[in-house]
């Protein structure tokens, strides 16, 4: 941890700068490098004011912990920061990016931030749709980075799939009655219904997902710092407060979704700090991460199995 350098920290737009694949010292001594998505309100906002969202509060908060500054690079996609932080333009990416077994093998990651799932949201007008069956032969809006597609293939095979570029542009369909549902991060979904008392979300989650920041596999002591001042925000200062990360969450009317670490010597079963690089090499029984991953697998599984069946009763002609 670098306390003994300043605490302030600084925020710039930027277009381009090479940083290369820095550890944390390298960081310190210039300012970390974050590309961001902006376009997933609550977490990004398009915007310069106070409306920035969760992400980029976090990311001050984790810059401020470390005793560095940082500097933001809009993303206009994930792909985008990917390309970006192979090419040693970024330091880290954060945009809504959820754990998956391809991103761990080409970057490493940080231990959760938040948990959210693909949900699906309806005009609370619209009361002929309650259930997943109720949407065969009904168009429904998904943007391509979701993966939503694939899902509401296996889940929906009768649906109308549109694909829209943006959150924003779904919720417009959604609004102007051109889609019957549009498939989010149910996070993301919740702040909108928070805010839109004419949408409601059915009841039902399409995926369990976990949101991480990424790092190069070259920045090892970035990630273990990254993951020290994730773990200081998921724990309680004291046995009867709430820890930073859930306060950040309530800020943006969301749940705090990780789990939170008990303080050493306070009531109940204290949790040990997770380990530096815990997501690639922790295989504890009661880990909760590693039970997560097994979860992910069986779903994939089950995804599988529902696609064959579809694929045979399509064939069959029923």
């Amino acid at each position: 941890m670098l306390r003994s350098l300043p605490s302030a920290f600084l925020a710039v737009a930027i277009c381009s700068i090479s940083v290369a694949a820095r550890p944390l010292d390298k960081v310190a001594k210039d300012a970390l490098t974050v590309g961001i998505g902006t376009d997933n309100p609550p977490f990004g906002y398009n915007e310069t004011a106070d409306r920035k969202g969760l992400e980029y509060d976090l990311v001050a908060a984790l810059a401020e912990g470390m005793g560095v500054h940082f500097r933001v690079v809009k993303l206009g996609s994930q792909r985008e920061g990917e390309e970006k932080l192979l090419a040693d333009r970024v330091d880290i990416v954060i945009g809504s990016v959820k754990s998956t077994e391809d991103l761990r093998d080409r970057f490493l990651t940080t231990v959760p931030y938040f948990r959210t799932g693909l949900g699906i949201m309806v005009l609370k007008s619209n009361q002929s749709v309650y259930t997943l069956s109720d949407l065969n032969g009904r168009p429904v809006a998904a943007t391509p980075e979701s993966n939503a597609d694939k899902l509401i293939e296996n889940f929906i095979p009768k649906a109308k799939l549109e694909l829209v570029r943006t959150t924003t542009d779904g919720l417009t369909l959604l609004g102007t009655g051109e889609v019957d549902a549009f498939v989010n991060d149910r996070s993301t979904l919740q702040a909108e219904s928070a805010r839109n008392p004419a949408m409601r979300i059915l009841d039902v989650s399409l995926t369990a997902d976990n949101y991480v920041i990424l790092v190069n596999k070259k920045s090892g002591t970035l990630l273990d710092a990254l993951n020290s001042e994730l773990n200081r925000m998921r724990t309680p200062p004291s046995p009867d407060s709430q820890c930073p990360l859930a306060l950040l969450c309530a800020k943006y009317k969301l749940g705090f979704t990780v789990t939170a670490a008990n303080r050493p010597g306070s009531a109940g079963v204290a949790v040990a700090p997770v380990s530096p690089r815990a997501t690639a090499t922790r295989d504890a029984p009661q880990d909760v991460e590693s039970r997560l991953e097994a979860v992910e697998r069986q779903l994939k599984e089950v995804q599988a199995n529902l696609a064959q069946i579809n694929a045979e009763l399509r064939a069959s002609g029923r």
